[in-house]
């Protein structure tokens, strides 16, 4: 299958690469005791999802017709939607519902008061 998602194994290639090439020359035990491991973890993460994404992205195709410009008219739509053109999602910083306070881009929950961040889309909490 050619197509816009088989790029996605460029990024894949280059963090396999990077954790390969910092083995050669001994970097990794460099690393903080568990990092080597967490790169590992988080690229067969990213494996299953690029498969995941290919077959999702294949199974449309069948049943609906749609064609690899309309993927990429999407991507770009979505892309521009924090008025960037960098294949980015750029996430924006949140207000705690409860107490008021700040909400890290990387946590779920407020770290002050524990109020769980709401959500507004299915991916949002990925």
């Amino acid at each position: 299958m050619n197509s816009m998602l088989d790029g996605m194994n460029v990024h894949r290639t280059s963090l396999s690469e990077a954790v390969e090439a910092g083995r050669a020359i001994g970097r990794t035990e460099a690393l903080p005791a568990g990092v080597a491991r967490e790169i590992e973890m988080l690229a067969e993460r990213l494996d299953k999802l690029i498969l995941i994404n290919m077959a999702l992205w294949s199974l449309i195709q069948e049943k609906t017709g749609l064609t690899e410009e309309d993927l990429a008219g999407r991507i770009q739509e979505i892309d521009l939607k924090d008025g960037v053109a960098d294949a980015k999602i750029t996430r924006t910083v949140k207000q705690c519902g409860n107490c008021g306070r700040t909400i890290s881009k990387r946590h779920n929950k407020c770290l002050f008061c524990g109020s769980q961040v709401l959500t507004e889309t299915a991916l949002e909490g990925i």
